[in-house]
């Protein structure tokens, strides 16, 4: 039957709209599936077959990207090295960097023994690349502990691994790259048959005299004496931010302190970005989180909260227990959950203080916007429980079904992938807009790689004894009565003398 004449035009309008609107959801969705993959591909840019130049050499080519990237941001002596170090690994490939006669020496920071977490490791890098340019050796990272480095990072524009393959295998103890977690004492006599770097001096829970004379002592055997003979130089030092930028100033006259400017970021990205089965499970964390994309600056903000209270100095008022008990601390045996301990109820109001704080902060800079938290801790029982009382509150956390959460450095013999975790919330909370922080510095390295501007608004909830040595920046400090108060730590550090190359007759 025809339909009247007045409800044609009606209906193909309809129909058009139809049309319109399945067009628009099928754009949106292939513009969904699109990001996603961006996201994927992009999280972390990988440069990994970056052809870099030699030395001197520059252009406007598609190569040039990642030098124009970290060239434009670094201080100069940092950028010349990344240049150098990028040649030499060009100009040397594979095994001819340790078997070519006129290829530089080596400087390896190794992890074979107590290594501390992620920011003793990761957080020096500024440190770590002077040390490199100092000596002029080509910088280069290995871990024993938990499991070789690869498992979770490998180089972006900087190749800082050492050369492995069947062919070179003669060339290192295998020891070096077991994939378990039960060979460490292995791997450690291995690294140990390399000259350190600091031998004979204190490199570990350093004193005045290592920063202020060993360092330098240190450093004029390995370009003019003895040490400058061997191939290979490793060291452990744990940078201490103060420490760097003083010598930076006394020694150099230069004003990049490194750690908590635009400098720090850009150096670890050029080092660094996921392995293959890391950039996995970041790519699960984002779309489980449903927090803004690393590529999507329009989105909207969300704050990262940090929870450390296993830490020696994460329960300062408080005795805490362990799970395992008497037999080991709870930063090696994890944190007690019974139900009315003094343990659970002081976690709980350190969490909940902390989230107060992150709510507080947000009504101050974003009244008109829903807030959205990722909280993480050292305790599955803790975030478990943040989820559950908080996820009504823009709240989220990543895991919910109680795996473990084990530290890189304290709890060991697990597979490598079970340390995922401590890599992936510290990436996730380096795309924060705000960190908030309590003890220990694991939170810290996520505010100096982050690039959405979180080191100008970065919230310690809980304090901690070791931050004038490393938090060189201005930071808030939310009370007990959620008082937002701004703070700049100083620390006193004697002076850093003018250095004096010992007498020949007194090298050793």
């Amino acid at each position: 039957m025809p339909q009247p004449p007045a409800l044609r035009p009606r209906w193909h309008l309809t129909r058009f709209a139809r049309i319109a609107a399945a067009a628009i959801l099928t754009c949106h969705f292939y513009y969904i599936i699109s990001q996603t993959r961006r996201m994927s591909a992009s999280l972390f840019q990988d440069y990994s077959h970056y052809d870099a130049p030699y030395l001197g050499v520059a252009g406007d080519e598609s190569g040039q990207v990642p030098r124009r990237m970290y060239r434009s941001v670094l201080p100069k002596w940092l950028a010349d090295y990344f240049d150098w170090h990028i040649a030499m690994r060009k100009k040397y490939p594979g095994d001819k960097i340790l078997t070519d006669p006129d290829a530089p020496g080596l400087l390896v920071k190794a992890c074979a023994y107590k290594c501390g977490g992620l920011h003793d490791r990761l957080g020096g890098l500024g440190w770590d690349l002077y040390l490199a340019n100092q000596t002029r050796r080509v910088f280069m990272m290995h871990w024993c502990i938990p499991a070789p480095v690869g498992h979770y990072l490998v180089p972006n524009v900087v190749d800082w691994t050492l050369p492995w393959s069947e062919g070179s295998a003669h060339l290192w103890d295998e020891r070096l790259f077991s994939n378990t977690t039960q060979t460490h004492i292995h791997c450690d006599r291995a690294v140990g048959e390399w000259k350190g770097l600091f031998d004979g001096f204190v490199e570990y829970m350093q004193g005045e005299d290592f920063w202020e004379k060993n360092i330098d002592l240190a450093l004029d055997r390995a370009v003019n004496g003895e040490y400058s003979k061997h191939k290979i130089l490793r060291y452990k030092v744990l940078g201490v931010d103060q420490r760097l930028e003083q010598r930076l100033r006394v020694r150099h006259n230069e004003t990049d302190p490194i750690a908590w400017t635009d400098s720090f970021p850009a150096m670890f990205w050029t080092l660094f970005r996921p392995s293959e089965g890391l950039q996995r499970e970041l790519d699960g964390a984002f779309r489980h989180l449903g927090i803004s994309a690393p590529y999507d600056h329009n989105a909207p903000p969300f704050y990262a909260i940090h929870a450390r209270i296993r830490h020696p100095r994460g329960h300062m008022e408080q005795e805490i227990e362990s799970k395992m008990g008497s037999k080991e601390g709870p930063d090696k045996g994890g944190l007690s959950w019974e139900d009315g301990s003094p343990t659970k109820r002081f976690a709980i109001g350190v969490a909940q203080h902390a989230v107060e704080c992150a709510e507080e902060v947000h009504q101050r800079r974003h009244p008109m916007n829903v807030p959205s938290y990722f909280f993480y801790a050292d305790s599955e029982d803790l975030v478990t429980h943040v989820g559950e009382e908080f996820g009504r509150s823009g709240v989220r956390v990543r895991n919910m079904t109680g795996v473990e959460v084990l530290h890189i450095d304290r709890q060991q013999q697990h597979p490598p992938r079970s340390y995922y975790s401590a890599f992936v919330d510290l990436f996730v909370a380096s795309q924060a807009w705000c960190i908030f922080f309590g003890a220990g510095n694991y939170a810290l390295l996520a505010a100096k790689i982050n690039t959405r501007g979180a080191r100008q608004c970065l919230v310690r909830h809980y304090p901690d004894s070791s931050h004038p040595m490393i938090v060189r920046t201005n930071f808030t400090d939310c009370n007990k009565k959620w008082d937002l108060v701004p703070t700049r730590l100083e620390r006193e550090i004697s002076d850093l003398p003018e250095y004096s190359p010992m007498p020949v007759a007194e090298k050793t």
